[in-house]
């Protein structure tokens, strides 16, 4: 099983498809592997949960005529923390999924258990996973 994520993980394409997570995002389709870019809107403080210490932050991601704010949650207990600020624009790979608020995007990182595919963070042309 471990390896089947592994290869579709890496069959995923890796570039960004606002268009198709902007429909996730309306259809309400939690657990869908979500690539896209955008502008951070908010740095938040890092937050400590029982999965860890996330890095958190509000990523503006559009297509014309929408704009949709969506929370990413990057466990930096697991992967290395991105140097995130205010104004950047990045990429990110994830698992997308909604709380009370709105949309997230988790598992931004590798799952040592292998039961996500494993997703990242690019910014400034690097890559954090």
């Amino acid at each position: 099983m471990a390896l089947v994520l592994q290869t579709l993980a890496c069959s995923n394409a890796t570039n960004p498809d606002n268009a198709a997570a902007l429909r996730d995002i309306a259809a309400g389709q939690a657990g869908r592997q979500v690539v896209v870019e955008g502008t951070v809107t908010r740095v938040m403080p890092t937050a400590a949960g029982p999965s860890g210490v996330h890095e958190r932050f509000i990523l503006l991601i559009s297509q014309p005529g929408r704009r949709v704010p969506v929370f990413v949650a990057d466990n930096i207990s697991i992967a290395s923390a991105a140097p995130i600020h205010r104004g950047d624009h990045v990429i990110v790979k994830g698992e997308l999924a909604f709380n009370g608020s709105g949309p997230v995007i988790h598992w931004t990182h590798r799952d040592p258990r292998f039961r996500h595919p494993p997703g990242f963070i690019s910014v400034g042309g690097k890559i954090y996973e």
